[in-house]
């Protein structure tokens, strides 16, 4: 069986040097491409990919930012490529994730592809998300970092929901609603998780059910003494539970 394999860089050259190291690798089937990190997030939650050859520096969304959209849905074993040495390597070293340093030799990639086939291997037909690349992603210096992009699953596709583009959330039982400019989202997450993944200059929890963006907020109003309700923008509202004093310190330093 072919290892389903996919190739994302932002340079054309870069992609087309893997594909011709990739070309004599009777097991390796390329599923597709992507030139950015948009892209990448999407075409991993519809192609799912066993391996993924990922440049860490790119428009859009990073390397990183990638993996962490895609977590929830596919986390296929990773081999980096990136032209940055410093924190990126030293990261990649810690978790013993396989990296390419750009320009790398046709013996380096040999040795990370064959690291790649034994661990796919010895995950046999079961897809297990990558333990090292998780690891990577629940790093403190990463996981506390806002998370930019999220990839949802919209029937039979798949829609990358920018975080910038989020108006407020709804907790759903295990999901969230994702209201956005373009319409509504449901992600697999609770409202707790998530609050932990938004910026909290940029977001503020209303209540135990609901989330807001604060440059969202139009007006507050007083409903009885100690009671207020929250209009937005699109004109939705939304009561608020936590004090009114701290919201109102959270807007005046927004970003």
């Amino acid at each position: 069986m072919k290892i389903r394999t996919l190739i994302v860089d932002d340079e054309a050259p870069a992609r087309a040097r893997i594909r011709r190291m990739l070309t004599d690798e009777r097991d390796i089937e390329i599923v597709g491409e992507a030139a950015n990190g948009d892209d990448a997030i999407r075409t991993i939650g519809e192609l799912r990919p066993q391996l993924l050859f990922l440049d860490v520096q790119m428009p859009a969304s990073d390397g990183i930012a990638v993996l962490r959209a895609v977590r929830d849905e596919w986390l296929p074993c990773t081999i980096f490529t990136t032209a940055f040495a410093e924190h990126a390597v030293t990261a990649f070293e810690l978790h013993a994730l396989d990296y390419l340093l750009k320009p790398y030799s046709r013996e380096r990639f040999a040795s990370a592809l064959g690291r790649a086939r034994e661990k796919l291997r010895a995950a046999g037909e079961t897809h297990e998300p990558d333990s090292r690349v998780a690891e990577l992603i629940d790093d403190k210096k990463i996981a506390n970092q806002p998370v930019e992009r999220f990839l949802v699953r919209d029937n039979e596709r798949y829609v990358v929901v920018r975080t910038s583009d989020i108006e407020s959330v709804e907790a759903a039982a295990n999901y969230v609603v994702l209201h956005t400019r373009s319409g509504n989202h449901v992600l697999r997450r609770t409202l707790s998780t998530l609050e932990t993944e938004l910026d909290p200059n940029q977001f503020f929890r209303l209540n135990r059910s609901c989330i807001v963006r604060l440059s969202a907020i139009r007006e507050i109003q007083t409903l009885t003494a100690g009671e207020f309700v929250v209009f937005l923008q699109s004109s939705a509202k939304f009561t608020l539970t936590r004090g009114l004093r701290e919201l109102q310190e959270k807007l005046r330093t927004a970003k």
